[in-house]
Formats: C-alpha cells, sequence, structure tokens
C-alpha cells in the first residue's frame, strides 16, 4: 500500500498514457444542489506591464458534493495532519 492505496488502486492512478497536467490555481462553482464543478488551470498570460490577464483553466471535474467533501477530508487529512513517525527496527 501507497499512502492508503493498494496495489490495484495505485496502479489504476498511474495507469499508461493517462493525461496528466499541473494546475497552479482552481475554481469551483455549485451546478446545482447535486453537482459541484471544479475547474482547474492557471494564472493565465503575463501581459506587457508584468501582470496576469485572465485565468486559463484547462481541466474540470464535476462532483457530487458528499465525493467533494470526501475528496477536502482527504487532502485536508494528507497535508495538514503531522506525519506518523516511521517504524525503525533495532534488527540488523
Amino acid at each position: 500500500m501507497a499512502d492508503d492505496n493498494s496495489k490495484i488502486n495505485w496502479d489504476a492512478v498511474f495507469r499508461a498514457g493517462m493525461p496528466e497536467f499541473a494546475a497552479s490555481q482552481f475554481a469551483f462553482t455549485r451546478e446545482d444542489q447535486s453537482q459541484i464543478r471544479i475547474a482547474f488551470g492557471n494564472g493565465g498570460p503575463i501581459n506587457k506591464n508584468g501582470t496576469r490577464t485572465t485565468p486559463v483553466y484547462t481541466h474540470a471535474v464535476t462532483l457530487s458534493p458528499d465525493t467533494a467533501l470526501e475528496l477536502a477530508r482527504l487532502l485536508l487529512k494528507h497535508y495538514a495532519e503531522p506525519a506518523a513517525p516511521h517504524k525503525t527496527s533495532d534488527k540488523v
């Protein structure tokens, strides 16, 4: 297991050929009572003044509120909780 993922899930997450991208920002909207859309992208191009123009969102996912809350919970757990100490062995 890695990051609480089984081998089967880990292999599925890192499936060969799956498109991947990096996002430096996100925005979300409530589509209706049963869907939340989260868009991912970046700050957009820099103009001649050295400031950003308009954000550019390139990917989005629509989730149920329950799934969005679970995602938020897992992100907080992974990044906000202190890491558990690694077990060491005295045996050589």
